[in-house]
């Protein structure tokens, strides 16, 4: 696969502007680190699982530095290493995420629509009851606009859904 050329980030960067200029904004303000994660916040690419990096890592490696790799994961416990009494843990179980870097899932915007509706609440309510200013409008621009938020509201917005859901 070739690299992107300067041109192909040039279409990228004029199809935010267009199609979604509060990202663009927020990718021209440094809000946003960079152009491959306001693409994927406007949902334009998705974001890249460990597997894809180590197939990309793989395919990029020498033919040494491939078979250095094979034999450490021999002697660590890979495919051909593992002792037959050998008992692997199964990954914990994390919490599902609620946003994708600062920007908030769409199933977690219909789920806090869905309890502002149900306790008859605004945005604002929302900001107020998780200890911001009440007249922060952060919470009502992602929602309506799918704008980015701080991390501090993300993480009290995450507490705010576990609390509110069984309700």
């Amino acid at each position: 696969m070739s690299k992107k050329t300067k041109s192909d980030e040039t279409a990228d960067v004029q199809r935010l502007k267009l199609d979604f200029p509060d990202i663009h904004a927020d990718l021209i303000a440094g809000r946003i680190p960079s152009l491959r994660k306001a693409l994927i916040a406007a949902g334009l690419k998705d974001e890249r699982t460990r597997l894809d990096k180590l197939k990309n890592s793989w395919t990029k490696a020498s033919p040494t530095e491939r078979e250095t790799f094979l034999k450490w994961l021999s002697s660590n416990g890979g495919p051909d290493g593992l002792a037959p009494h050998a008992h692997i843990d199964p990954p914990l179980a994390a919490p599902p995420a609620i946003a994708s870097g600062r920007y908030l899932l769409p199933e977690t915007i219909a789920e806090i629509r869905t309890i502002m509706n149900r306790r008859r609440m605004r945005a604002n309510d929302i900001m107020a009851e998780m200890g911001f200013a009440g007249d922060d409008l952060s919470l009502t621009r992602a929602l309506s606009k799918g704008a980015s938020l701080r991390l501090s509201v993300i993480a009290a917005l995450e507490t705010w859904l576990r609390n509110n859901a069984a309700e």
